[in-house]
């Protein structure tokens, strides 16, 4: 364990996060309330994996910018007059000043604020007015100093815009291949388009929660056994919990690269969910897909997928106790057509308005209580919870590589 890390945990700690799940212990109280814990997740988990950070629907043309904080950095995305979508350090290397200083739209080209340095849309200082006095001086004028606009790698997929920090965390969609391959058998996600408003605007919905990503994530897509305490929902199914009556689970695992996640067949759960009145989400329109899907790419995306819809979850943290969330469902084109489809999906929001205010109570407790000094870690239960010691112990990897 090297120095930084045995700042924030003790051997004692890190071992029973890594041990087997019946002797295993969570992450410790300091993980999810603690300063010096979340700098160094920054570093050593944010920055080296594929992290969403805003759904690429929100740049819809060239010329789109916004600029916005990650971890207490400006940053800026930007569709590019090539239809790419790219993220750059939002700092003009003279003068240190923002280079883009509010959203717009449809922009040919990025004009600074404070020194009229000018870009175009893929980061390129293309002129700089007067620096050497000439009203027309292009980037020659800076003798060789660094002009550009320093780009961070970034990619979009599945309706999101992903970037890494420190361009090594590999192709992206080697990354994504365990989760493709676990519902693309299922779904059509290559061909779902989100859902918009009456006026074509994204029905992107954004909320804060008073609790670490952490807390956020365990409960959102790999917490099984709270289903049928929390939700109304799942308290009214004969089917939750997601146990047979012979003890038998009615959930698969998941447990691959980054992608943790559980499946239930329409066999297992079919009387738990509202019916289906838009098209499907599967490869067949028309057939409801046999799977549904519960799953998380860590570290900060979860993804659950049912008959007629792809809903992603963005959790982005900005202190250790606070989380930025971000969803959006994702339909078939069929369905986004449909005469129905705005009544349907806002009753799918009603739905999940409430699921997510039950969630609430529950993670904000939680993440109350991890500030109790007779609170240092918690066990597991080991016919529900391999999905969150496995996610844990994705954490506690990433922290160790120093």
């Amino acid at each position: 364990m090297d120095d930084k890390l045995a700042g924030v945990i003790t051997q004692d700690e890190r071992d029973a996060v890594m041990a087997p799940m019946v002797d295993a212990m969570s992450l410790p109280a300091q993980a999810y309330a603690g300063d010096a814990w979340y700098a160094l997740e920054v570093d050593r988990v944010f920055a080296r994996n594929w992290t969403g950070i805003l759904f690429a629907c929100e740049l819809h043309d060239p010329g789109d910018v916004k600029p916005f904080d990650l971890f207490d950095m400006p940053l800026v995305a930007v569709r590019g007059s090539d239809g790419r979508l790219r993220v750059f350090h939002n700092i003009v290397p003279y003068d240190g000043c923002q280079a883009v200083m509010a959203e717009r739209k449809g922009l040919a080209e990025i004009e600074s604020y404070y020194h009229g340095l000018v870009y175009d849309l893929s980061g390129k200082l293309i002129r700089a007015p007067y620096w050497n006095t000439d009203p027309n001086a292009g980037p020659e004028a800076l003798e060789g100093r660094e002009g550009d606009l320093a780009e961070i790698a970034s990619e979009e997929r599945m309706g999101v815009l992903f970037i890494n920090l420190d361009g090594k965390a590999g192709a992206i969609d080697d990354w994504l291949d365990p989760w493709r391959n676990l519902v693309g058998g299922e779904y059509a996600i290559d061909r779902l388009v989100p859902a918009l408003d009456a006026e074509g605007k994204p029905l992107i919905e954004k909320r804060t929660v008073q609790a670490n990503w952490k807390t956020y994530q365990e409960n959102a897509s790999i917490n099984l056994l709270h289903e049928a305490f929390t939700h109304e929902l799942y308290r009214k199914s004969p089917e939750v919990p997601r146990v047979s009556e012979d003890g038998e689970p009615r959930f698969e695992l998941a447990m691959e690269g980054s992608l943790v996640a559980f499946a239930h067949s329409r066999q297992m759960s079919g009387q738990t969910y509202p019916p289906i009145v838009l098209p499907t989400a599967g490869h067949d329109i028309t057939v409801a897909p046999d799977w549904g899907f519960f799953t998380t790419l860590y570290p900060n995306i979860n993804v659950p997928l049912l008959d007629a819809f792809m809903k992603v979850n963005i959790a982005v943290p900005t202190a250790p106790g606070v989380t930025e969330l971000q969803h959006l469902r994702f339909y078939a084109p069929e369905a986004v057509t449909h005469a129905d489809f705005l009544a349907e999906e806002a009753a799918v929001q009603e739905l999940f308005d409430v699921v997510h205010h039950e969630d609430r109570i529950a993670i904000e407790a939680v993440q109350s209580a991890r500030r109790s000094p007779v609170w240092r870690q918690h066990y597991y239960a080991p016919f529900w919870d391999d999905l969150h010691h496995r996610f844990n112990q994705l954490v506690m990897a990433d922290m160790e590589r120093g």
